[in-house]
């Protein structure tokens, strides 16, 4: 059965030597602490790594608006889930290193962009490797609320370290990272590179 959000603080609260929840309105202060840190210490951990389970690319909507900056040529709007950007690139997979990121927005120069993103991720949809290091993070982050106790927060601090270097190494060997540029431009470019330090080498 997939887990909901509540579990997922349930989990954490028995780290902590605490009560489980079965929702944000239980009306006990564990609901309230698991209320008021869930969603923010979710999503900082969705931000930490450029997570492949997460990664997703899409093609932007560009607006009819002009840029508030004179530099850029067009405005683009990004996807409401976006949690951070890896890349911005064009149509033919070329990086685009110059553009702007305001607010929802991104500015470029380029008529077609696309874009390579965190996206935020429903708990029926996290790995188990995510999932046990977001456990250990969020039990991390409200144990001193719940009980006071300095001590045990490092401890827990410590499990988290742990499960997120777990996880990282888990999301690597599943869905090793994909490179924008195309493969055959990829060995192209190593061939290339070869040739030349080659010749190097021999008018050396």
């Amino acid at each position: 059965m997939a887990l909901t959000k509540f579990d997922i603080c349930s989990q954490a609260l028995i780290k902590c030597g605490a009560d489980t929840i079965s929702s944000f309105s239980d009306g006990t202060h564990e609901a309230n602490v698991c209320s008021v840190m869930y969603n923010t210490t979710k999503k900082s951990l969705l931000y930490y790594t450029f997570w492949n389970f997460a990664i997703l690319k899409v093609q932007l909507n560009r607006l009819s608006e002009t840029p508030t900056d004179a530099k850029f040529l067009f405005a683009y709007s990004l996807p409401g889930d976006v949690i951070r950007i890896r890349s911005v690139f064009d149509e033919n997979g070329q990086a685009d290193f110059t553009y702007k990121k305001e607010g929802q927005k991104i500015f470029s120069n380029n008529k077609t962009a696309f874009v390579e993103y965190v996206q935020e991720m429903d708990e029926t949809t996290m790995p188990s490797f995510f999932v046990e290091a977001l456990v250990a993070k969020v039990a991390t982050e409200i144990n001193e609320a719940i009980t006071a106790s300095g001590s045990l927060t490092q401890r827990l601090a410590s499990d988290f370290q742990q499960k997120l270097r777990a996880a990282r190494i888990a999301d690597g060997q599943e869905n090793p990272p994909q490179n924008i540029m195309p493969a055959g431009r990829l060995i192209e470019a190593h061939l290339n590179g070869s040739t030349s330090d080659r010749f190097r080498h021999e008018q050396s």
